[in-house]
């Protein structure tokens, strides 16, 4: 492959923002990368930030997941114990309504460890 600015030279590396060889001369690398001009620099610095950002929301994300299926278990838990404070149709629905709060606790914390575990794995 030859250099997309000196025909005449061998490219001795491919800039990842653009995709053009580039010759020793017209090499520019970067933190973890390596480009053609400043230009395409940018770009992958830019790049570089947009996954450091988004690698946090998803931590964010994951840790509000787990936050959340906490507490439909504790709602739960606490429709379930007032459902037993007497009788009658409003009990009976304040205890269906503990159940499907539990229920989605449950299976929303079984996902979050299920997603943990793969991640861990995958990483691994």
């Amino acid at each position: 492959m030859k250099c997309y600015n000196h025909p005449e030279s061998e490219a001795v590396a491919v800039c990842l923002a653009c995709g053009k060889g580039v010759c020793r001369q017209c090499v520019f690398a970067s933190e973890n990368a390596v480009s053609c001009r400043e230009k395409c620099s940018a770009v992958l610095s830019s790049r570089d930030e947009l996954q450091a950002r988004q690698a946090a929301h998803l931590k964010n994300v994951k840790r509000m997941n787990l936050l959340g299926s906490l507490f439909s278990l504790g709602m739960g838990a606490l429709f379930i114990y007032f459902s037993y404070q007497g009788f009658g149709l409003v009990y009976d629905f304040v205890f269906l309504l503990g159940a499907g709060f539990a229920v989605y606790g449950i299976v929303a914390l079984c996902v979050n460890m299920f997603i943990f575990i793969k991640t861990k794995m995958k990483n691994n």
